[in-house]
């Protein structure tokens, strides 16, 4: 199964006016709003990349990759027991099947989606060191302090009750890698923790499409999507602060993927994350296997990570 990349994500709301606001501070578009539904997406050719409908309790639903071509879909249906959907009722549409992981979230698998031209980026930040020089006679270019510049839904972590199992079926379903893979203080056969890349052979893909964090609750963790760097990201972190927004963390960098990331609790209680800067690997790279005692949650910060999970 060749998989292109996240497609969407779904979550239920109660509050969905509170809910479009934070999310257009926080750099997405409106597709699509009506009573019972809120579609958003970002600058980067998407017609729909995060799905909020109304429902009495807020909370994840699932989500949905898209496939390379359709016979992967039919491949998903005789080999996976995946069910065959209506068309994509989502703006850009497109043909999808469904499957249910081991933690029940529904998993989508689409293919045929509109895409539109993606938005005006900003000019690339121009960086002097002590050793080169790139910026002359002129300051650096603009900025606004405001909602990021998303260009698409980048990644997603989820709590799994059950890691070894979650690992297991997004690998043999999905084919998903192990990028960095964490386990219990000194028994390595007890794994906990894995951030997971797609398997496009030796095509050049993120560090992790997938997160995988062994929690009895269950759930979404956090859902993430590109900003152009660090530098915008900054700037928007501080929009947000004037906003009276909750910060999960700060502005900082993992240890593993190396991307800077922002995260933000939204009104539904999720949590929202920008990230730039990360790491590109293959399928030859393999997995890196690591002593979670051992890792830090922020190469910039002394701070506990225990509240990254709260």
């Amino acid at each position: 199964m060749r998989l292109d990349s996240l497609h969407h994500v779904i979550f239920g709301a109660r509050d969905l006016d509170l809910q479009e606001a934070f999310c257009t501070d926080f750099g997405l578009l409106t597709a699509e709003r009506t009573d019972d539904r809120l579609v958003m997406r970002t600058r980067g050719g998407d017609e729909a990349c995060y799905v909020a409908i109304k429902a009495a309790a807020d909370g994840f639903i699932g989500f949905a990759f898209a496939v390379e071509d359709a016979a992967m879909l039919d491949e998903a249906v005789v080999e996976l027991g995946a069910e065959r959907q209506p068309d994509l009722d989502l703006p850009g549409g497109g043909q999808c099947v469904a499957l249910t992981d081991p933690d029940g979230n529904r998993v989508l698998l689409v293919h045929g989606s509109a895409r539109r031209e993606a938005g005006e980026r900003y000019e690339d930040l121009l960086i002097n060191t002590p050793f080169e020089k790139h910026r002359f006679g002129r300051q650096q270019s603009g900025r606004e302090v405001g909602p990021a510049r998303l260009w698409r839904l980048g990644h997603l972590g989820l709590f799994v009750r059950n890691y070894a199992a979650s690992a297991a079926w997004y690998g043999q379903h999905l084919g998903l890698i192990g990028s960095d893979v964490y386990h219990v203080p000194g028994v390595p056969q007890a794994k906990i923790v894995g951030f997971h890349r797609l398997d496009r052979g030796e095509e050049w893909v993120d560090h992790h499409t997938l997160a995988l964090m062994q929690d009895e609750r269950g759930g979404c963790h956090h859902v993430s999507f590109e900003a152009h760097d660090y530098e915008a990201q900054l700037r928007t972190h501080r929009y947000l602060g004037g906003k009276d927004y909750e910060p999960i963390w700060g502005v900082g960098r993992h240890p593993h993927g190396s991307h800077v990331f922002d995260v933000w609790r939204s009104p539904d209680g999720a949590r929202f994350e920008t990230f730039s800067d990360t790491d590109l690997l293959r399928k030859s790279d393999g997995t890196n296997v690591h002593d979670i005692s051992a890792v830090v949650m922020d190469v910039w910060s002394d701070d506990e990570p225990s509240r990254y999970f709260i």
